[in-house]
């Protein structure tokens, strides 16, 4: 398994921690959304992106 995909999944469990140690209430919840959305998923789809070109680059 690629360490991007083991990260992935180790950041998705400590934001899970997170939410339910914060008790269910949206006053914790919609900061780290916003900043998730705001500054980390950009850059998730950058890498995507850079990836698809590689691929697609190589094939021809």
């Amino acid at each position: 398994m690629p360490f991007y995909v083991r990260g992935a999944i180790v950041l998705g469990i400590l934001f899970f921690m997170f939410i339910f140690t914060e008790s269910f209430n949206l006053t914790g919840i919609l900061p780290i959304f916003e900043w998730v959305t705001r500054y980390i998923l950009p850059w998730i789809a950058l890498y995507w992106f850079i990836e698809f070109v590689k691929i697609k680059r190589v094939k021809t």
